[in-house]
């Protein structure tokens, strides 16, 4: 199997703001600031700016924004602190100076030593906040019975605990030039996944060995595809829990959540797969594919074919069923072919091949198993899926190359199907 991988990740830096607080010294007003960055995993580098990953959704720089809810840990005078909200902001870039800032007001860092600040970011393009909750040691952030569309992105940071100070100099500065502020790493709570099709490279037509001037050739056109109905969940709850690694000493600290997680919707809806996915015209039939890969879902959504996708355990009822229909064409060249007519047209439904017809355990009745292709058996938040489907007409095998396209290298197969 072919195996194709994708770092996709985000990084920038920001300043954040909020009314200024009098106190009883002499003590400079720093503004808060943010650096931001997206990666894959928490294992692997490969980070790069927010404003690409933005751009990538259709997002302007002049739109750029995210958004971030920070708790003051303020010095009570007594030895201790008191928890409140700081602020709930959203931040937006400044290409002019170079920041992420606020986008109703600028705030300061607290003039106490004995103070700090915790900060917890996020970004949603359907602009849909989480629920937060933090009782200064254990925190969680909540998107609850959230639907995803099939253009659809969402974003959660590694939270930025006890922080009193920009960081200086700013972690991720070659992705923005920004020069300080709260590092700010955000990672992908969706996958995405994508389909392909192509005629086995040197399969679309063949000479004929009685006559070397002449060719059988064959066209192959696509349609009915979809995936089974009721089984690819599009909605569900996203819950991310962390705690305070430090909450003895408030030591500054980068803290990834403890645990991420999709659960299913107690009144699930899914995904229209044939209407939602499978629109292009190689998908559709209206072009008949050739020895070049054709993306089987529009670019609209994510781009380069790739669809949105809640995160989600691929079951054994979660098929692919489709339509092929292979017409032959005799003679010298294509056109000329055609003009004198095809000499065999078959349309093959491979919802057919039921594991009755062609018994290789991977049929069903609604179509081939997904989860049989590649082993791949769920998708999993961080990760790009792409299904590239081999057809080779000449003699009615196909072949699957189902590949990972992520920050996490999967295995590959490839599965032989029905002469």
């Amino acid at each position: 199997m072919k195996k194709l991988y994708t770092i996709l990740a985000i990084a920038a830096v920001a300043a954040v703001g909020c009314s200024k607080t009098e106190v009883a010294n002499n003590a400079p007003d720093v503004k808060i600031g943010f650096q931001v960055a997206s990666y894959a995993t928490q294992t692997k580098a490969g980070e790069t700016s927010l404003l690409t990953e933005l751009s990538g959704l259709g997002v302007a720089a002049a739109d750029a924004a995210f958004n971030s809810k920070a708790f003051i840990n303020a010095d009570n005078g007594a030895g201790g602190h008191n928890l409140n909200v700081f602020f709930n902001e959203s931040i937006a870039w400044n290409a002019t100076a170079k920041q992420w800032a606020p986008a109703s007001k600028d705030y300061y860092w607290p003039k106490s030593p004995k103070s700090n600040i915790d900060f917890f970011s996020w970004y949603d393009y359907a602009g849909v906040a989480p629920a937060i909750t933090y009782d200064g040691t254990d925190a969680t952030m909540v998107w609850a019975d959230k639907t995803i569309a099939p253009k659809a992105d969402i974003l959660f940071a590694d939270i930025a605990f006890h922080q009193v100070k920009n960081t200086k100099p700013a972690t991720y500065t070659a992705l923005d030039g920004v020069a300080e502020g709260v590092p700010t790493l955000f990672h992908h709570a969706l996958a995405q996944v994508k389909f392909t099709a192509k005629i086995k490279d040197g399969c679309d037509k063949k000479v004929d060995s009685h006559d070397a001037s002449k060719y059988t050739f064959w066209e192959v056109e696509l349609s009915d595809l979809a995936l089974a109905a009721n089984k690819v969940h599009a909605n569900g709850t996203l819950t991310l829990t962390g705690a305070d690694p430090d909450a003895a000493d408030a030591a500054a600290s980068i803290s990834p959540w403890t645990s991420a997680a999709w659960t299913n919707a107690a009144t699930p809806a899914y995904v229209a797969t044939n209407t939602a996915w499978f629109t292009t015209d190689a998908a559709t039939g209206a072009a008949a594919l050739t020895t070049t890969a054709a993306n089987l879902i529009p670019d609209t959504h994510m781009g380069n074919g790739f669809v949105a996708v809640r995160p989600q355990a691929i079951g054994d009822d979660v098929t692919l069923g489709f339509k092929m229909t292979i017409t032959t064409y005799y003679g010298a060249d294509l056109a000329s072919a055609k003009t004198a007519g095809a000499t065999n047209t078959e349309v093959i439904d491979i919802v057919a091949y039921d594991g009755t017809t062609y018994d290789t355990g991977i049929y069903t009745a609604t179509g081939i198993q997904l989860n049989q292709l590649g082993s791949i058996s769920a998708w999993e938040m961080n990760h790009k899926y792409t299904y590239n489907l081999i057809i080779d007409p000449s003699t009615n095998i196909i072949l699957y190359d189902p590949a990972v396209e992520a920050w996490v290298e999967e295995a590959a197969a490839t599965a032989n199907i029905p002469q």
